[in-house]
């Protein structure tokens, strides 16, 4: 055999290694129920792409926990359910009791975009 073949067959091997071997969660927030959230990628997809979208002049690990303190501010994180909110609503749960970002109002301006789209 040839050392090329067995260089890509040793490659393939620890590729398919490697894709069959468990995650890892990535640690994105202080709190593990957030970072739960955040890396559960099969069933709550939309988690990581609308804390990437509140990752903006505050402390990453504020950012990554937004989703996680919407989610219980507003009783779910089902897309479903977060899409049938009104902007008014997402950015009062951005908001009150206390501001979850630096900027709430754009921002829930842009978690409620951030849904619609995903929707």
């Amino acid at each position: 055999m040839r050392t090329d073949s067995k260089i890509v067959e040793a490659l393939i091997r620890r590729t398919r290694e490697l894709l069959d071997a468990p995650k890892d969660s990535l640690p994105f927030a202080e709190d593990p129920d957030a970072n739960a959230l955040i890396n559960d990628l099969e069933n709550y997809p939309h988690a990581f792409v609308l804390a990437s979208i509140m990752d903006r002049q505050i402390k990453a690990e504020r950012a990554w926990s937004i989703p996680y303190k919407i989610g219980k501010r507003l009783g779910s994180f089902e897309i479903d359910d977060l899409s049938s909110f009104s902007l008014e609503q997402i950015q009062r749960a951005m908001a009150e009791p206390e501001s979850l970002h630096r900027f709430p109002s754009i921002m829930g301006e842009n978690f409620y975009l951030g849904i619609k789209r995903i929707q």
